[in-house]
């Protein structure tokens, strides 16, 4: 075992996870990406070095922040790591490698919370309204405190019938992050594998000529299909599966816009700046609307060189 790569690894681990919990804001950004140390010393060292940084930075995250810091490391990054890196050995096209990553902690977490409602007797939907209630109660109550009563008009407008909606809409929004950091992860890894020990199997592909598998619009169709069903539940799935196939598509149109950037010859911080800029927007609604029509337009003419590939 490379005792070496294990131990520095574990550092960076333990290091991006806790700026989270003591850094502002750029601590946020830095805790997302915790997974990426794990993945490359995973595929670049083996499953057995892999499994002892896991290890490692669970026990050592028990020793700084308790048991809870420990099994959230493990359920919400270990598994992400586990399953992209898997994903990335077994050289599994792209969205499959962020499919299996983000997929991999919501299920883990969905059961304990369904173990843990069911002992409770509690109605997890309602549980969460009652919370989200009461939490823009107390922040409304402070902003009035603290003199700043515009603000807390605004926090104070938000309706029970909006967090009733919103709270519905919590498992397809779990999905589509979870699945969407695990895809930024799985970018960050193999471009230093990449630089370190060349180019992987799979990383031909950059993110300007990636697209969904087009099978995949028949998804959207049912979503919206469930949409438009006088039945409640049908709906509640429909909006949940609506939120998954717009991230993707948003994805596809993003990659569009990404091609066309490195046709101009711009540089890929500005590439950068300029795609986040348009999904900052509200053009992002058009930017969906490119990847969906990209499925017959094929605007890049990509897709029969990868397919022959």
């Amino acid at each position: 075992m490379n005792f070496r790569a294990v131990f520095i690894a574990t550092v960076e681990t333990i290091g991006l996870y806790a700026a989270g919990f003591v850094i502002p804001l750029l601590g946020q950004a830095m805790i997302l990406f915790t997974p990426v140390p794990v993945i490359i010393i995973w595929v670049r060292n083996g499953r057995r070095e892999g499994l002892a940084v896991l290890c490692a930075a669970g026990v050592l995250a028990a020793m700084l922040g308790g048991w809870q810091a420990a099994i959230l490391y493990l359920v919400g990054f270990g598994l992400m790591a586990l399953g992209t890196a898997e994903g990335m050995r077994k050289d599994l096209r792209a969205e499959q490698i962020a499919l299996l990553g983000g997929l991999l902690p919501v299920a883990a977490a969905g059961f304990f919370l369904t173990l843990y409602f069911i002992r409770a007797g509690k109605n997890p939907f309602a549980t969460a309204e009652s919370y989200m209630q009461a939490s823009v109660a107390e922040a409304a109550q402070l902003y009035s405190s603290l003199k700043l009563t515009e603000i807390a008009s605004v926090v104070s407008a938000a309706s029970d019938k909006f967090i009733h909606h919103l709270v519905r809409l919590i498992p397809g929004i779990a999905i589509a992050t979870s699945v969407v950091q695990a895809a930024c992860c799985f970018g960050v890894a193999r471009a230093a594998i990449a630089r370190k020990q060349g180019p992987m199997p799979n990383a031909g592909r950059p993110f300007a000529l990636w697209f969904a598998p087009d099978a995949w619009v028949w998804g959207l169709i049912t979503a919206l299909a469930l949409i438009i069903v006088p039945h409640e539940t049908s709906r509640l799935v429909g909006w949940n599966l609506s939120i998954l196939f717009a991230v993707v598509y948003l994805a596809q149109g993003a990659a569009i816009l990404d091609f066309y950037l490195r046709k101009a010859r711009i540089k890929p911080f500005i590439r950068g700046i300029i795609i986040a800029l348009v999904l900052a927007m509200p053009a992002v609604v058009f930017v969906i609307a490119l990847g969906i029509v990209d499925i017959w337009a094929d605007v890049r003419k990509v897709r029969r060189p990868i397919q022959s590939a």
